[in-house]
């Protein structure tokens, strides 16, 4: 790319230095949020300090690049020069053009000025981009001290990239950030809000007091609300949470718009080089989404697509990096189990619905196994929530298969001395279903659809709460 075109791109794309006052009415992104029918902000990244550089992860579509507009706003409210905040979506560039792209910010800039934020989005479209900004922080003493947002979606690319750049974060407490699309407790909170109604004031619980006397009154606290949350729970796990899903279901949109978008993702975006037909994608999506709460086996999954094993195993792994898939690993004495087979759930209900969706004759999935998911997703959250940037390493929340061969669906350091069974049972004799965990050394919860009892003070019992409170009390 000539510096020319560089020059372009930037003055056509940063608004605010033409227009420092209202260039966010005109903004396509701040826009659209503006007009999505709620306010949602997930606050990722606050607390940037001066001079840091912040990697902001996720998937495509979960508000990465709007997040980045919204913290430019935030940096000119706060009264540095319009010129001196340079943004630029990258996907597609080449490393070199990133070294233009610094040469001309500092150019474009106004005489003086000290300091600059570089708002860099979907850096992980650029090969070899980790190489070229640790070169750029460590030879051009301008670049080393400025401040750096980069956005991506590609999770091995990241966690490759934070090696490379120890050293030349800045004195930032948060460096690596996760979005993930919205938890079950800001779904309520927005669906609520939109009818001018407040959520339960419960506080959030931790996994590892789960079984406590504490969570015991917060359960029965939230009781009261159980029959509306059990609906937002059942509704939950077909919108889902990314932005644009919340907002169709919120304006009673046609959600088809969507769901194109995020299959398109998965075609053109993550398997693009790959070649593979839309029958095909839909194909694999659908194979794992019955696949869902088991152990997966790729070479099975390959096999039931029509592709060879290493196309299977390798489209899998890039589902994972792409954070539409996530990982749960098989795990013993609260370590994951690296040999034995993982389970693989979707991130999120709409992308494991994608392949009904798209052509109802293929099933729908199983409101169980979409429980057992999202109770994964809400553990994962509030994991990320708590440490940030811990989300991509799938060591906190683990299956644990027992002697005799069956399975415990939750465990892990997330939840120690606690277990989630997920069985979303409506019935009084929900004891049988809490047989497996019960037999195992953990205190036991098991989620069902409607059914409280805390009654008991052996962890050798389980308790039965509902998904939908489960759900509200982890999640974010």
């Amino acid at each position: 790319m000539k510096p020319g075109d560089v020059v372009q791109r930037l003055t056509s794309g940063n608004l605010w230095w033409r227009d420092p006052t209202d260039w966010a009415s005109r903004d396509v992104q701040l826009r659209a949020a503006a007009t999505a029918g709620y306010t949602y902000e997930p606050g990722v990244l606050s607390s940037v300090p001066r001079g840091g550089l912040v990697l902001l992860r996720g998937p495509r579509r979960v508000g990465k690049s709007v997040e980045l507009k919204r913290f430019a706003q935030r940096v000119l409210g706060s009264g540095e020069p319009p010129r001196a905040v340079i943004h630029a979506a990258v996907d597609g560039w080449r490393a070199s053009d990133l070294r233009s792209l610094v040469e001309v910010g500092k150019r474009l800039a106004p005489p003086g000025t000290v300091h600059r934020w570089w708002l860099v989005d979907e850096i992980c479209g650029v090969p070899g981009w980790a190489a070229e900004i640790k070169n750029l922080r460590d030879n051009d003493p301008e670049f080393a001290t400025d401040t750096v947002v980069l956005t991506g979606s590609n999770a091995r690319d990241l966690a490759q990239a934070t090696s490379a750049l120890a050293g030349r974060r800045g004195d930032v407490a948060r460096p690596d950030r996760t979005i993930l699309p919205m938890g079950f407790r800001t779904f309520v909170t927005l669906m609520l809000a939109a009818r001018d109604q407040a959520p339960p004031a419960t506080p959030r619980l931790a996994g590892a007091d789960l079984r406590s006397a504490h969570a015991a009154q917060v359960f029965h606290e939230l009781i009261a609300w159980e029959s509306e949350l059990t609906a937002w729970w059942e509704i939950y796990l077909q919108v889902g949470g990314f932005p644009q899903a919340v907002s169709a279901q919120l304006g009673g949109d046609d959600p088809a718009p969507v769901v194109q978008a995020l299959f398109d993702v998965v075609q053109r975006d993550i398997f693009g080089s790959a070649q593979m037909s839309e029958p095909q994608v839909a194909a694999l999506l659908a194979r794992i989404a019955s696949n869902i709460a088991s152990p997966m086996n790729t070479s099975t999954v390959a096999t039931d697509v029509a592709v060879s094993h290493d196309t299977g195993a390798r489209r899998v792994a890039d589902l994972v990096t792409s954070y539409v898939l996530w990982t749960c690993p098989a795990g013993a004495d609260q370590r994951p189990v690296l040999r034995s087979q993982a389970k693989r759930y979707f991130t999120d209900p709409l992308l494991a619905r994608l392949a009904h969706l798209r052509n109802p004759a293929v099933p729908n999935p199983d409101v169980t196994r979409l429980t057992e998911q999202q109770l994964g997703m809400a553990l994962l959250r509030a994991a990320e929530a708590a440490t940030s940037g811990i989300y991509p390493g799938f060591d906190q929340v683990l299956y644990e298969r027992t002697k005799t061969r069956k399975e415990i669906d939750f465990v892990g350091p997330l939840l120690d001395p606690v277990a989630i069974e997920a069985k979303y049972t409506d019935t009084g004799r929900w004891q049988g279903e809490a047989a497996t965990v019960d037999a195992s050394p953990y205190a036991g919860v098991l989620a069902t659809r409607g059914v409280l009892d805390t009654s008991s003070v052996s962890p050798a019992n389980a308790w039965a709460v509902p998904a939908s409170l489960l759900a509200f009390s982890i999640d974010v």
